[in-house]
């Protein structure tokens, strides 16, 4: 039951349990021994599940678990805060959101934040809650049936009336002693894990707390998610900026950084991750980032000419590149005799520079300065660039970049199981002789370059 001298009883965040496919198997498990119900028409004396979330942190994941709740056949209420701080229910896009949850077949109710007011009657609550749910009613067309406190304190849980502003009280003196409750507050389960109360399913009735922001599409610990929910919100943030300038024909002035804008609509993580370094003036570990980056273009673009216009298999390009330790540059030149920019040697002696600038940096040694780190992230994105749009131009049709473009091959062809003629993607079906011997050429300049060295990394790329 609801009690504030509860002590939780365990420790373990079992993060497994937070994911939306987890949920789905909770929603299945609930619905096979409880009927839902709503806080405006509770059937006492049945047996029921008042299911419900308070809405902390995301309304984005409200909507996802909304959704999941529909396709599964129950219908829940999700409880908002006027006076969130990780979310604006005035917003246009959020205040969708709540509509849409409406349009679900969900409840929505008044998450009463206590502290914002500083409430210090039972008189004052009444008011406040009645207040609160007008604002609630103004802007979704439908006035809300219940409130539930919001991180409770010993005097809000000391009002157990059964409602204040003519609201349903979730911590009325009814429901802490007559309905049996389980709830995921912090991320994991304080008291009793819900698929144990469900599976049990021992008690005559049940009211489920969920927040939205824990349940994740995978496992991570409860503050990462929180996390997700935070920084995901930024990015939107920034991206609804980005977008409104781009919508009114506007310039975007982002100084340096615009270095980076062409990812944004190749790779939108690794964008993010990118700008978020770059604003931050995390100039060290960006222009590592961005080394790694393109030295991996490098190797997939190789990989891509290997396979599809030397016509060599992808198992053995693999086999072969993924144990060598060829800094980027030489192995491009050994595939195709000469860089992808006409600027030739100067490119290469500009390009070992920042290799040395970046083999400091990694080391430790004593510190390169801001700006001739941000200098070199320009000059690495505008490579980056360059052999993405050199690589698009020519036969293999990949930039590098493009995680849907990945030249690699099923695990059953890398095993070699597969005719190699399975494995071409331009020219004849049988590899020539010509190419054979190319392949065999460069593989002995490769070695000669490394002194026969081979890696025991395995090497994530493409």
């Amino acid at each position: 039951m609801i009690s504030v001298d509860n002590k939780p009883a365990n420790a373990a965040p079992r993060n497994e349990d937070f994911t939306i496919g987890a949920y789905r198997r909770l929603l299945r498990l609930c619905l096979s021994s409880y009927t839902p119900a709503s806080y405006g028409r509770i059937p006492w004396g049945e047996r029921f599940v008042l299911w419900r979330h308070d809405c902390d942190y995301s309304l984005n994941r409200a909507l996802a678990l909304g959704r999941a709740e529909q396709e599964e056949g129950l219908n829940s209420t999700f409880f908002v805060n006027p006076h969130s701080e990780f979310y604006n229910l005035l917003e246009r896009g959020q205040l969708a959101i709540v509509n849409e949850l409406l349009r679900l077949g969900h409840e929505v109710a008044l998450h009463f934040d206590g502290a914002f007011h500083a409430t210090r009657s039972q008189e004052e609550l009444h008011g406040q809650i009645h207040r609160e749910a007008g604002l609630l009613e103004q802007f979704l067309g439908k006035r809300p049936a219940a409130f539930s406190f919001h991180n409770p304190s010993a005097f809000h849980l000391s009002c157990d009336d059964d409602s204040y502003g003519g609201l349903v009280n979730c911590y009325s003196r009814r429901f802490k002693t007559q309905v049996p409750y389980c709830s995921d507050s912090n991320g994991y389960w304080r008291f009793r894990r819900l698929s144990d109360v469900l599976s049990d399913a021992s008690d005559p009735c049940l009211q489920v707390l969920t927040h939205p922001g824990w349940w994740q599409s995978r496992i991570m610990p409860p503050r990462q998610r929180v996390f997700r929910c935070a920084v995901g919100r930024a990015r939107a943030t920034m991206r609804l900026y980005d977008q409104a300038l781009e919508d009114w024909n506007r310039e975007n002035f982002a100084g340096a950084a615009a270095s980076i804008r062409f990812l944004r609509s190749i790779d939108a993580k690794t964008f993010d991750a990118l700008d978020y370094l770059w604003n931050t003036r995390r100039f060290a570990t960006l222009f590592l980032e961005l080394s790694c980056l393109h030295e991996t273009q490098i190797r997939r673009v190789c990989k891509a000419i290997l396979i599809r216009e030397w016509q060599i298999p992808a198992a053995e390009v693999n086999g072969f590149l993924d144990q060598v330790g060829l800094d980027g540059l030489s192995l491009f030149k050994g595939v195709r005799g000469r860089s992808w920019l006409m600027t030739g040697e100067a490119h290469d002696e500009t390009h070992r520079k920042w290799l040395e600038v970046r083999d400091r940096v990694a080391q430790g040694l004593p510190a390169v300065v801001d700006d001739v780190l941000e200098a070199g992230c320009v000059d690495l994105c505008a490579r980056i660039e360059s052999l993405a749009a050199w690589g698009r131009r020519e036969a293999i049709h990949f930039d590098g970049l493009g995680h849907h473009e990945a030249v690699d091959v099923p695990a059953d062809h890398r095993r070699g199981q597969h005719h190699a003629e399975e494995l071409v993607v331009h020219g004849s079906r049988e590899i020539a002789e010509t190419s054979r011997d190319r392949w065999e050429a460069f593989k002995k300049q490769v070695e000669g370059m490394t002194g026969g060295a081979r890696t025991q990394v395995t090497m994530a790329v493409g």
